[in-house]
């Protein structure tokens, strides 16, 4: 089953934004969905097709922790402060750490599991969602986001 939603919600987007005329003046400018059947198709394997991972970098000098999502080819200005990732990043199954000079660095690839899986916040709302879908069906419960 394909878990590529993104069709789909740029479809709905459009739509929505079309629509966002007629009930701007409430506040609401644009809305996207998706629903119950879409997200419980989803694949918690699934890599993201723009960002590889999070990578998170400190210091204990300066007390301050520094956060960025960055694709498989890392940007010169990351890569210029940490240097280039190993090898082993692009296959990572979990978190990675490492040291780069005084940096504290740490590497998370991006799945959906990662992104929308437990300690995320986001089973809660998937729960909430599953027990409503059980009653009224898969395609009519739907996790709608507003855009003012």
């Amino acid at each position: 089953m394909s878990t590529d939603i993104n069709g789909g919600i740029e479809y709905r987007h459009r739509a929505a934004r079309a629509a966002g005329a007629v009930v701007s003046n409430g506040g609401l400018v644009e809305a996207s969905w998706v629903t119950w059947a879409e997200l419980a198709a989803l694949d918690p394997a699934t890599r993201s097709e723009w960002f590889a991972g999070r990578l998170s970098w400190s210091t204990a000098s300066r007390g301050r922790t520094w956060q960025r999502y960055v694709p498989a080819d890392w940007p010169a200005e990351v890569t210029d402060q940490l240097g280039a990732p190993s090898d082993g990043l692009a296959r990572a199954d979990g978190p990675v750490e490492w040291t780069a000079g005084e940096y504290r660095c740490r590497y998370e690839p991006l799945t959906v599991g990662s992104v929308l899986g437990e300690g995320t916040g986001w089973p809660h709302v998937f729960a909430v969602m599953k027990a409503l879908a059980d009653r009224f069906g898969d395609e009519a419960v739907r996790l709608v986001v507003a855009f003012g």
